[in-house]
């Protein structure tokens, strides 16, 4: 009987490391380990949105007000002030431009509706100024004649955002010549456009 039970331990043993077994590792060949799990290799492809949005300071009318001085308001001369021509400089142009494929861009501006005839309303770039932004400046410095046909105010720029509010990115000038004392249409737009 205790032959049978040591051929029985001796085949249980046997049959336990040849089955099913712990295999031992050799920890001293490297070639016995893969590093990180399975090796090979997946592509990845990252798409960023393009993203572009432009908006004129102050919020939130953003109405360019041209004042008529009361002291020169007088009965028989243009209602819009001495000579029938004024300015307005408070307002400042901020953008953020995320371009595709690093493409550059250009601002460009227009009227949603035409301009009445013997009235000539003019913008022009006065100056930039970077406020916690990263930009490139790249402005037209001439006055532009504004009408409903689009005309570039910044030239090619690349990504960037000019920080938010007054005094950063673009100082506009608006300049209106109304010698008949005319009125713009009602809901008279000026459109920015970054493309």
């Amino acid at each position: 009987m205790k032959n049978t039970h040591y051929i029985l331990a001796t085949l249980f043993t046997f049959c336990f490391l040849i089955c099913g077994g712990q295999p031992i590792l050799n920890v001293t060949i490297s070639s016995n380990f893969i590093f990180g799990g399975g090796q090979g290799s997946n592509f990845a492809t990252l798409s960023l949105q393009p993203i572009a949005i432009i908006d004129a300071e102050p919020d939130p009318s953003n109405t360019i007000n041209f004042g008529i001085s009361s002291n020169t308001l007088e009965a028989g001369l243009p209602a819009t002030g001495p000579g029938g021509i004024l300015t307005n400089e408070s307002i400042w142009l901020n953008f953020t431009y995320r371009a595709v494929n690093f493409t550059n861009a250009k601002i460009y501006v227009n009227t949603n509706q035409m301009v009445p005839a013997g009235m000539v309303l003019q913008i022009q770039v006065l100056s930039t100024a970077n406020i916690g932004g990263v930009f490139t400046s790249n402005p037209v410095l001439s006055p532009i004649t504004l009408s409903t046909n689009q005309q570039v105010l910044v030239n090619n720029f690349s990504s960037g955002y000019t920080g938010n509010g007054l005094g950063t990115g673009y100082q506009l000038k608006y300049t209106i010549e109304n010698h008949s004392g005319q009125s713009l249409p009602l809901g008279f737009e000026i459109i920015y456009e970054i493309k």
